[in-house]
């Protein structure tokens, strides 16, 4: 959690740079890396990465899953985050994967210097994962893949992503198909009147 102010600032620039990213890309792409997210997610056997290799994809999820964790329930791994991540990065983030794939060769080298021995963030233990990132938390990495993190969990699934619904679920919205009135106190009619 960002406790100072500075870093809020920081974090806030940074998402909405991204958001802005978003906001100008081809929608039809996004909804296409989302709805493979959920098919690969939803796959009996474990997915290959169609624009990422195993080992980038592997560490990728690693770190994904440490910003959405499954302790307390599904996560960013159960909702196929990853998945939209590789699918994005062959299509309207491609001009970003050359600087992904080389961030995450540098963040292998830092584990490595940290932890001797070390080839591969997925073979970190999650206290180290947690650790790592926390290191990496002020950077513009971070917050690329902490945005693309949560877009790839707590998106709405008939795109692809959130899998089950399992970022819904951790935040304890329901979906309904209609919504009956009253909606909310202030629409409620008052009792006795009509």
């Amino acid at each position: 959690m960002l406790t100072d102010p500075t870093s809020r600032r920081a974090f806030l620039a940074a998402a909405g740079a991204a958001g802005m990213t978003w906001f100008l890309t081809d929608l039809g792409a996004v909804d296409e890396a989302l709805a493979h997210a959920g098919h690969m997610a939803s796959a009996a056997r474990p997915a290959e990465f169609q624009t990422l290799s195993a080992a980038d994809g592997a560490d990728l999820e690693a770190l994904m899953s440490r910003i959405v964790t499954s302790e307390d329930g599904p996560g960013a791994r159960e909702a196929g985050a990853v998945y939209f991540l590789d699918k994005a990065l062959g299509t309207f983030m491609a001009p970003q994967k050359d600087g992904i794939v080389a961030s995450v060769a540098e963040m292998r080298k830092q584990a490595a210097a940290k932890w001797p021995g070390t080839t591969a963030l997925a073979a970190l233990t999650p206290a180290q994962l947690d650790e790592f990132l926390k290191s990496q938390e002020q950077g513009q990495v971070f917050g690329q893949l902490r945005f693309i993190t949560i877009v790839g969990t707590f998106a709405n699934p008939s795109w692809g992503g959130n899998k089950d619904h399992v970022g819904w679920k951790l935040l304890g919205h329901e979906m309904k198909p209609t919504f009956k009135p009253p909606f909310g106190y202030y629409d409620a009619q008052p009792q006795g009147r009509s």
